[in-house]
């Protein structure tokens, strides 16, 4: 089971913007990225789970995710981004 503060303090995400759809329907995937969170690799799991054919998109046998996971996959995407070029900045 995910421990919200812990999954506040590791995205550095406000309590309002924490990803109650991932956590209830897809904690796998929350998981995941929480895992990757500050490696190089949590982009290219982002990208997979942002591609029509990846992850979070709708192959033959699965129906992708609902609108509010996508949502909450964009933003952690984007904080994602952020935070990487916040430790890219703090590094030159």
């Amino acid at each position: 089971m995910l421990n919200k503060e812990i999954v506040i303090e590791t995205l550095h995400c406000l309590p309002n913007a924490y990803p109650q759809m991932l956590e209830k329907r897809f904690p796998h995937v929350l998981n995941k990225i929480i895992e990757l969170w500050d490696s190089p690799h949590c982009e290219a799991y982002f990208t997979d789970l942002l591609q029509p054919n990846g992850r979070g998109g709708g192959r033959l046998n699965r129906d992708g995710f609902p609108d509010e996971a996508w949502q909450e996959i964009f933003q952690l995407n984007e904080l994602c981004w952020m935070r990487r070029t916040e430790l890219e900045d703090s590094q030159h």
